[in-house]
């Protein structure tokens, strides 16, 4: 207690301000952007202007002799961003980065700004942008949006939205992921962005995997066979001319997923277009089974709204165990197969080695 008496008794000996001293601070109070006039005023002390805050008379902040804007600073940032971006206010396109028209294969941004956006969106996913543009401003959600070159190709590119606040216009900014990556096959994309399909490289790893589970098996069981078709749709380049190509893979994509056992894999190809891996087969018979009910599939051909188009297909199969007793063997005799399936006329399935 004896030592905060002693606190006490020091502090109630020091002098009051003087009128001088108040006098003094109260003349310094503009330096520190105190507006006098607001003190007895509701909300208390109002900061003056900006180039008064902190600084003397006559001298202003350092950044009133610089030439420069902050959108000067922005825009080669934004240009130079191996990102793709675009700032969409209502439906039109207003602003797009060098990553976009490169994305895009477009040379210059008046082919794309001032115009809507959605006419450089694939039409199927027009829907899917517009319903779910809400949550991806809100809840930083993402969209994987395939976008039309200028050639009528389709690249796939996953956004992400950022709001602008604008009282007059809806306005956003679209920023995709690294071009180089929506437009080049990745090992761990697995599926085939068209048509949901698993992609070759998984193709590949499915065939391994049926003939590990038959080579590891007891010994004193029966192997089964396993089938492994090349399919080679030889007039899409008419499909192609008509702008049906892309419809022809989805549609022949979900026939044949729903029509085929469910252990079986229809995939995606790299040069040929479509791969078939048929499993657990028991015998020759189910085989042959198979092959008919795939060729009476593939004749029915794809129908639209107006008509049916025909298909004319090539398959080659190989087969596990006889001749071929691993994966890498399999695809490559199912090649071969198809070579030989192509050097007739028509549509034909061509076994390797028969």
């Amino acid at each position: 207690m004896a030592d905060l008496e002693t606190d006490l008794e020091s502090f109630s000996d020091k002098p009051a301000a003087t009128v001088e001293d108040t006098a003094a601070m109260l003349a310094q109070a503009p330096q520190y952007g105190i507006d006098l006039d607001q003190l007895e005023k509701p909300g208390g002390v109002v900061l003056t202007r900006e180039e008064n805050i902190g600084h003397a008379e006559g001298e202003k902040p350092f950044w009133h002799g610089l030439d420069v804007k902050l959108g000067d600073l922005l825009n080669p940032l934004l240009n130079d961003s191996e990102r793709p971006m675009v700032l969409v206010s209502d439906d039109k396109a207003v602003y797009c980065n060098q990553a976009l028209m490169q994305t895009l294969d477009i040379k210059n941004s008046k082919q794309i700004v001032g115009e809507p956006f959605l006419s450089f969106v694939d039409r199927e996913d027009w829907t899917a942008l517009t319903s779910n543009i809400g949550e991806m401003l809100t809840a930083f959600k993402k969209q994987r949006i395939r976008m039309k070159t200028a050639a009528g190709k389709v690249v796939p590119v996953e956004f992400q939205a950022i709001y602008l606040p604008d009282s007059t216009h809806f306005s956003f900014i679209l920023v995709g992921g690294h071009p180089s990556k929506a437009s080049k096959p990745f090992f761990n994309n697995l599926y085939d962005d068209l048509t949901g399909l698993p992609n070759f490289f998984l193709f590949e790893d499915r065939v391994q995997m049926a003939v590990n589970n038959e080579n590891y098996k007891d010994a004193r069981l029966p192997k089964d066979l396993i089938a492994v078709m090349a399919v080679s749709i030889e007039n899409m380049d008419s499909f192609r001319k008509m702008h049906l190509e892309d419809f022809v893979f989805k549609k022949l994509a979900n026939t044949l997923v729903l029509s085929l056992k469910k252990n079986y894999t229809v995939a995606r190809g790299l040069k040929y277009p479509l791969w078939i891996l048929m499993p657990d087969l028991a015998n020759g018979y189910e085989l042959d089974l198979e092959l008919k009910k795939l060729r009476s599939l593939f004749k029915e051909g794809v129908s639209d709204n107006f008509t049916t188009h025909e298909l004319h297909v090539n398959i080659g199969v190989s087969v596990f165990p006889n001749p071929a007793r691993s994966a890498k063997k399999l695809i490559e005799q199912a090649i071969a197969a198809l070579k030989a399936a192509q050097e007739r006329e028509g549509s034909s399935i061509e076994l390797f080695g028969k």
